[in-house]
């Protein structure tokens, strides 16, 4: 520890730290911007912003009880992935763990989305949630955080169509009909891995394949 000065004044607090205050820090979406153009934070997709908080992403799955190391979930994303050589068009295109501002102090990086628009689209700004058609995770151990504090987040920002994979029983949970207010859902529709799961990808349009085509 370096001992402290006798010039108060010679401590300088960051300016995101300056402005916050004492206490609890929390982010916002352009202080976590500014803080990967410093090198502060890694600029890939190892943190994510959720309500002001900066947390690691959750990459393990669950095996016989132990967490293991997330090669189920890699398989599913690459999987997804994949997809877009059907879904992507002018006016529509897949994206796998990229960032997607929902709020001010909530940025998450979902699993995989798909957007209005084309990639060019996107050159100099994040999507939003308004851009999205609909939004996927894919749960193994971070089931609890993607049920809950995601899907929360998803339903305040009236992401229309929230779809988690679970893993952990090899299925998928579509959930429709947000209640921004209340930051819920209406009871989801389970997909079995033998049954069609259909992602929306357009006002009335939807991609549909077989739920065990991307699971491992």
């Amino acid at each position: 520890m370096v001992a402290p000065t006798s010039a108060a004044s010679s401590y300088l607090l960051s300016p995101v730290v300056e402005r916050l205050g004492f206490g609890p820090v929390t982010f916002t979406v352009a202080d976590t911007l500014d803080m990967v153009a410093q090198g502060i934070l890694p600029e890939d997709s190892s943190v994510e912003l959720l309500n002001g908080v900066l947390v690691y992403r959750d990459r393990f799955d669950l095996k016989e009880g132990e967490i293991v190391a997330g090669a189920q979930h890699d398989f599913v994303v690459t999987a997804l992935s994949k997809l877009s050589l059907s879904i992507d068009n002018d006016s529509r295109h897949l994206r796998t763990q990229a960032t997607l501002v929902c709020s001010e102090r909530h940025a998450p990086i979902p699993d995989a989305f798909v957007l209005r628009g084309g990639v060019r689209d996107y050159t100099d700004r994040l999507p939003a949630a308004s851009d999205a058609w609909c939004v996927i995770e894919v749960a193994g151990s971070s089931y609890e955080r993607d049920a809950g504090e995601k899907l929360a987040g998803y339903a305040r920002a009236s992401i229309q169509q929230y779809v988690i994979v679970n893993l952990n029983n090899r299925t998928a949970e579509i959930y429709t009909n947000p209640d921004p207010a209340a930051g819920t859902y209406a009871a989801p529709q389970v997909v079995h891995e033998g049954q069609s799961l259909s992602l929306r990808i357009g006002e009335s349009e939807f991609f549909t394949f077989v739920l065990g085509g991307i699971l491992p």
